[in-house]
């Protein structure tokens, strides 16, 4: 199931010798398939048909295309010559190619849209951890101490207030709990608990409410929670949320402020902060600290 030869013979010697083989091996494997499901006369004049058509174009190019490249050296610098020509030529020759063979163009095309949805997610969790600034105010002035999630309240509590070099320090952790709002199914968010002093450290405070005061670590204190914006628009983005109650972990709490659109801490997964309880005497090492460096520090 070879091309008629004088066909092959007549294209061969007009096409360009840089393309010479893959046009040559394209049209014997479509030559090929064509005898297979049609027989081999009508092979025969489809092979035919492409060289005839083929024929006048190829006569006013060959005698400058091909060794010497695509333009010749005089139209080299003409803009929207040989690159736009050789852009077009190629994409015309990759559809056909892909429409030979559907299955490879579509395990092509998924490949590629899912690597590129893949990058596009993993770079828009990456630009605001690493490449956006922190939402802080002053971010150079902050500090996270050294063994985060290894210190206890204990600790936390012997040198509270008088840490040398640090203007304020606090104390956080964080996790995920199940929030519940009226008869909507419970979700699982991000949260984060704080000590009191923690807008003071990052320089941030509630655009909406009032930040935690020492009052709120108290046990036995009605359970409070600041917000992040996205929460704050799900819950109706209007000032009356501050004041609402929602189920929190299990407990009625009581929303008492409104972080400002971007900020987050520590992690962006985090959109609730409540207040950590003060406990003295709990030697527990869960906790990370972090601080503000103090002016002329």
């Amino acid at each position: 199931m070879t091309p008629p030869g004088l066909a092959a013979a007549l294209l061969r010697s007009l096409l360009p010798f840089a393309e010479r083989g893959e046009v040559l091996e394209a049209l014997a494997d479509e030559f090929k398939e064509r005898v297979l499901k049609s027989g081999s006369l009508s092979a025969r004049l489809w092979y035919w048909r492409q060289v005839a058509t083929s024929i006048p174009s190829l006569l006013r190019r060959t005698a400058w295309r091909g060794a010497v490249g695509f333009e010749p050296a005089a139209n080299a610098g003409r803009p929207g010559g040989p690159a736009l020509e050789q852009w077009i030529m190629d994409a015309r020759h990759a559809v056909r190619r892909l429409v030979r063979r559907p299955r490879y163009a579509i395990l092509a095309i998924v490949t590629l849209a899912l690597g590129i949805g893949g990058t596009a997610a993993v770079f828009g969790i990456a630009r605001t951890i690493f490449l956006d600034p922190l939402p802080y105010g002053k971010p150079e002035s902050i500090a996270l101490f050294s063994s985060p999630f290894d210190w206890s309240r204990q600790e936390f509590s012997f040198f509270r207030g008088k840490v040398p070099g640090f203007s304020e320090v606090a104390q956080y952790n964080f996790s995920d709990a199940t929030l519940e709002r009226g008869t909507a199914a419970p979700q699982l968010v991000g949260f984060s608990a704080v000590s009191s002093e923690i807008f003071a450290v990052l320089g941030v405070r509630p655009i909406i409410g009032r930040p935690f005061e020492k009052n709120d670590e108290i046990r036995g204190a009605a359970p409070v929670a600041v917000i992040s914006d996205g929460l704050y628009q799900e819950l109706g983005g209007t000032p009356s949320v501050v004041g609402q109650t929602i189920r929190f972990n299990g407990a009625a709490t009581t929303v008492i402020g409104v972080m400002p659109r971007g900020f987050y801490f520590p992690a962006p997964t985090v959109r609730v902060l409540i207040p950590e309880i003060y406990d003295p005497e709990d030697h527990t090492g869960n906790w990370a600290l972090v601080g503000r460096v103090a002016p002329g520090v």
